[in-house]
């Protein structure tokens, strides 16, 4: 008897562990994904503010907005670290 309950706290520890681990992998994979989010958000508003019609227009869009001096790369980044935090579940119903 002694044995068994042993037996059964120990698997209880490990699942217990086992559960801890993967909620901190979980945080560090949404963290993980923000930050390839703004990468990949810089890199995208570089090129925008490269092309030589879509970069004036959309700079002039958020001037319009109230932004004094727009930067594209830093507006990219802030957007896509926002964006990471949000995952598709990829079973959306039509």
């Amino acid at each position: 008897m002694v044995s068994s309950v042993l037996k059964a706290i120990s698997v209880g520890a490990v699942a217990a562990l086992a559960g801890i681990v993967a909620a901190t992998l979980g945080i560090i994979a949404i963290f993980l994904f923000a930050i390839f989010g703004a990468l990949v958000g810089a890199i995208t508003g570089w090129i925008v503010s490269m092309a030589p019609i879509i970069g004036p227009l959309v700079t002039d869009g958020f001037r319009s907005f109230g932004v004094s001096s727009p930067s594209l790369p830093a507006i990219g980044a802030a957007l896509g670290f926002v964006a990471g935090f949000f995952k598709s579940s990829g079973s959306g119903r039509n």
